[in-house]
């Protein structure tokens, strides 16, 4: 990942997670955020799917698992690419937070369907884009469909209108970030109405 250059949040999942010692310990399988539209959208959490373990921390488990996923908080993240994802802490010992008070991108926003303020339908979040911004990513939009574009002229010029208003310099399939006015366990709603 290069400072400055968007990338999607599909990109990254299943990208490699290593310890603080090399270890391959697992991949990506989600991001998470405070749920708070009123903050900076930094991904401030790293949703590492782990390999085999018995132990969390201090916790030790009752039986090993396999299917467990854990949030690290991104200051935790050593180095991040596209291929591997390094940690400072070794395994198992990982500051471990809980998902309460989080939007995880993978559950909450991708593939969820965005609705203006009045709940006539937009589209689906296709991805969720990010940018690398000192260390940490960013979230700056939400990507829709390039041939929903390519057969609605009423969606291209909503997406252009949105981005006019929020002074976006991203591509016409992106939604700027600060257009969200709330996300729901059903929709991502955008705060401009659709036209009819």
């Amino acid at each position: 990942m290069e400072e400055g250059q968007p990338i999607g949040f599909r990109d990254l999942l299943k990208v490699e997670v290593r310890d603080a010692t090399g270890r391959q310990i697992g991949h990506v399988q989600d991001m998470a955020l405070e749920a708070d539209l009123g903050r900076v959208p930094y991904i401030e959490f790293l949703g590492v799917h782990l390999f085999w373990t018995d132990r969390v921390g201090d916790i030790e488990l009752v039986r090993r698992a396999e299917d467990l996923v854990l949030l690290v908080p991104w200051s935790d993240v050593a180095s991040a690419s596209k291929e591997v994802i390094t940690l400072n802490s070794k395994h198992p010992e990982f500051p471990v937070k809980t998902a309460a008070g989080k939007w995880l991108v993978r559950k909450d926003i991708l593939d969820k369907q965005m609705v203006d303020p009045e709940g006539s339908r937009i589209h689906r979040v296709d991805d969720v884009v990010l940018v690398l911004q000192g260390g940490r990513l960013k979230v700056v939009g939400l990507e829709v469909s390039k041939g929903l574009l390519l057969t609605s002229s009423a969606l291209r010029r909503y997406l252009a209108e949105i981005r006019r208003k929020h002074a976006s310099r991203s591509t016409s399939e992106v939604i700027p970030w600060e257009a969200v006015e709330g996300i729901t366990p059903d929709a991502v709603v955008i705060g401009e109405e659709v036209p009819h």
